[in-house]
C-alpha cells in the first residue's frame, strides 16, 4: 500500500495510471481493482490513457513493447510477460463494465443500485441533478414556510424560528440563508441525527457560548438599564466634567450621558444604544479617548469613571452578541431541522436521492451492524485494490465510505490476501477547502489511520514525495518556495514543521518572474437618481485590465517570433 503526496505537475496522474496498468500486468483481475477520482473528467482521462497505453502494447513491436514494460516495471520482461501485455486490452474489454474507474459518488451509486433493500431505499430510485435537487429544495422550502404562517399543528416553534429569523435580515438575504440550508444539508443532518437531535445542539450552541435560553434579549437590556447596574452619582460627575470640555466631542457626549441617567427606565431602553456610543464606535470598539485632556486634566476621577462605565458595557455587548447570535442559530437550526424533514420526505415519495444521499446511504449501508459484513463479503469477492485521486478534497463522509470498503484488508481473512492494497495520490496544498465539506486534515489523518492498520497486520506500507515538478522551472520554482518559506504565507498552504520545495526535471530550461506593479482602478460615479438606465456603464476593473495586458504581451511574443 503507498500513499503518495505531490505537488502540482508532478505527475500524480500518471502515476496512478502506472500503478493501474502494473497491477494488470502483474496478473490482477481488471474486476478487482477500483479507481476512485474527484471529477468524471478526470475519471474519464484516466480511463482514456489507460486504453490507449494497452492498445499501443497489443499493437507494438515486440522490442518497444519490452522497452515500455522495462521503463514501467524497472525489469526486463520474458516472452510469456510479453504475451500476457498484448491480451490485457482483450481481458479488459470483456470485464463486465470495463474497468471500474469511478467518482465517489458513481460508485457509490453502482452499489445502492446492487444492495437497495439493504440500504432501506427504493429499488427503482432515481439520482437527481443539481437542477433537479434545487427545484425539489424550493418546493420543500416552500411547504415549510407555508406551514409557518399557518402555524399547523406542532409547527409553533417553526414559527416562533422563522419570526426570530426575519428580526435579523432583510427579505432579499432569506433566499440566500435558506441556499445556504439546503447547500450544508448533509452536514446538517448528519448533526441533528446525533442523540437529542436539534434539541441537544441548541444546548450545545447555548453551551459553548456562555449564553442562557431563558434570557433574551429585551431582558438582558432592561437589566443592563436598571439603576443597580450603574453608578448613577459618579455617571453625573463625569457628565458634569464632559460638559466643560471640548464643544465637539466632549459636551454632546456629556449632555448625552446626563440624559439618559435622568430618564426613566423604559426611555433608557429606547436611547440605550445612543447612550453606549459615547463609549464604543460603530464596530462596537472601545473609543481612542473617552474624554478630551483638558477636560480630564481639569477632572481626573472623571476618565476612571468612564472607563469603569466602558468595561460594564462591552462586558454587556459580548453577552449580548452571545445571546443574540445563540437564539438566532437555535432558530435557524429548527428552520434547517424542518426543511430537511420536508425534502426528505419530498425525496421519499418521489423514490429520488441527491448526491449527499449516495454518500450519506452507502455509508451507513457499509456501517450498518449485521448487514454491512455481508455486503463487504459480497464486494470482497472482486475488490482488491482501491486507488484514491485527489485524495486531500475526500470529506469526511466519503473517507468513511473508503474506510468501510477497505476494513477488512488489514483485518481477518482479508488480511491473509497479501495482494490487497490501498493507493492514494493527493495534495494537501491543493485542497478546495470547504468544497462539499472537504476537510484537508483529513488527509493526514486517514493516512496515519491507514497506516496504523497496515503496520497492526504486518503488511508492507510505503509514504512517498513526488518532489520533482515536470511543469516549470528553476526560476520559476524557486520563486514560489521563497514567497511561501515565510511562516505567514505558508500558513494552510505548507504543512507547520515542512519546507516547500520543488525540484525542476527540466534541469537545463530557463525562466523568468516579473513583478507587475499593482492595478488600481476607480470605481464609476454612480448615475443621477432621475437618469432613466439606459446607457450602459463599461469601465473595466482591475481583473480586465490585468487580463488585457497578459494577453497583450503573448500577442508581442506570437508577433515577434520571441523564443520563450
Amino acid at each position: 500500500s503507498i500513499w503518495v503526496a505531490a505537488s502540482a505537475g508532478r505527475g500524480k496522474t500518471k502515476v496512478l495510471v502506472d500503478r493501474v496498468l502494473g497491477l494488470l500486468l502483474g496478473g490482477t483481475l481488471p474486476s478487482s481493482i477500483l479507481c476512485l477520482t474527484f471529477t468524471k473528467a478526470a475519471a474519464t482521462e484516466m480511463a482514456i490513457r489507460v486504453n490507449s497505453t494497452l492498445g499501443l502494447w497489443a499493437t507494438s513491436a515486440d522490442v518497444d513493447l519490452a522497452e515500455a514494460i522495462s521503463v514501467l516495471t524497472g525489469s526486463q520482461p520474458d516472452v510469456e510477460k510479453i504475451a500476457h501485455a498484448r491480451r490485457l486490452l482483450a481481458y479488459v474489454l470483456d470485464t463486465p463494465g470495463g474497468l471500474k474507474i469511478l467518482t465517489i459518488h458513481s460508485f457509490c451509486e453502482s452499489l445502492l443500485a446492487r444492495f437497495p433493500l439493504e440500504a432501506g431505499i427504493a429499488p427503482h430510485f432515481e439520482v437527481m441533478d443539481e437542477r433537479s435537487a434545487a427545484e425539489l429544495l424550493a418546493v420543500a422550502r416552500d411547504r415549510v414556510l407555508v406551514a409557518a404562517r399557518n402555524n399547523d399543528g406542532d409547527r409553533e416553534l417553526i414559527a416562533n424560528a422563522l419570526a426570530a429569523i426575519t428580526e435579523h435580515i432583510r427579505e432579499d438575504q432569506f433566499a440566500e440563508l435558506m441556499q445556504v440550508l439546503a447547500n450544508e444539508r448533509g452536514r446538517l443532518k448528519q448533526l441533528l441525527s446525533k442523540p437529542g437531535g436539534v434539541d441537544a445542539a441548541i444546548d450545545a450552541i447555548f453551551d459553548r457560548l456562555g449564553a442562557d435560553m431563558s434570557v433574551d434579549e429585551s431582558t438582558l437590556l432592561s437589566m443592563a438599564s436598571d439603576d443597580a447596574a450603574f453608578d448613577r452619582s459618579s455617571l453625573k460627575n463625569a457628565a458634569l466634567a464632559l460638559a466643560q470640555g471640548s464643544e465637539k466631542t466632549d459636551q454632546p457626549r456629556g449632555k448625552t450621558i446626563n440624559n439618559w441617567i435622568d430618564s426613566d427606565h423604559q426611555r433608557r431602553l429606547e436611547t440605550f444604544d445612543a447612550y453606549a456610543a459615547c463609549y464604543l464606535t460603530k464596530e462596537l470598539q472601545p473609543r481612542a479617548r473617552l474624554i478630551s485632556k483638558s477636560a480630564s486634566v481639569a477632572a481626573p476621577a472623571a476618565e476612571l469613571i468612564l472607563a469603569e462605565e466602558l468595561e460594564r458595557l462591552l462586558k454587556f455587548m459580548e453577552r449580548r452578541r452571545a445571546q443574540i447570535t445563540s437564539h438566532a442559530s437555535a432558530s435557524l437550526l429548527r428552520l434547517g431541522e424542518a426543511l430537511i424533514d420536508a425534502y426528505e420526505t419530498e425525496k421519499t415519495t418521489t423514490a429520488r436521492l441527491d448526491y449527499d444521499d449516495l454518500i450519506l446511504t452507502a455509508r451507513r449501508l457499509l456501517e450498518r451492524p449485521g448487514i454491512a459484513p455481508w455486503v463487504l463479503y459480497k464486494l470482497d469477492g472482486g475488490l482488491d485494490h482501491i486507488l484514491i485521486d485527489e485524495a486531500q478534497d475526500t470529506n469526511p463522509e466519503q473517507w468513511a465510505v473508503i474506510a468501510a470498503l477497505a476494513g477488512d484488508f488489514f483485518s481477518g481473512e482479508g488480511a491473509y490476501k497479501e495482494s490487497r492494497t490501498i493507493f492514494a495520490v493527493g495534495d494537501v496544498k491543493q485542497s478546495i477547502y470547504s468544497f462539499q465539506g472537504a476537510e484537508p486534515r483529513r488527509f493526514g489523518e486517514m493516512r496515519a489511520h491507514l497506516k496504523e492498520r497496515a503496520d497492526a497486520a504486518r503488511r508492507n506500507w510505503a509514504d512517498v514525495d513526488l518532489n520533482f515538478s515536470f511543469r516549470s522551472s528553476r526560476p520559476v520554482l524557486q520563486a514560489v518556495d521563497k514567497v511561501f518559506e515565510t511562516p505567514d504565507a505558508g500558513a494552510g498552504v505548507v504543512e507547520p514543521d515542512a519546507v516547500l520545495r520543488h525540484t525542476p526535471l527540466r534541469e537545463v530550461d530557463a525562466g523568468r518572474v516579473e513583478i507587475w506593479p499593482s492595478i488600481v482602478t476607480e470605481r464609476p460615479e454612480d448615475p443621477e437618481l432621475w437618469k432613466p438606465p439606459v446607457d450602459p456603464v463599461l469601465r473595466p476593473g482591475a481583473m480586465e485590465t490585468l487580463a488585457g495586458l497578459i494577453a497583450g504581451r503573448i500577442a508581442d511574443w506570437l508577433k515577434s517570433g520571441e523564443i520563450l
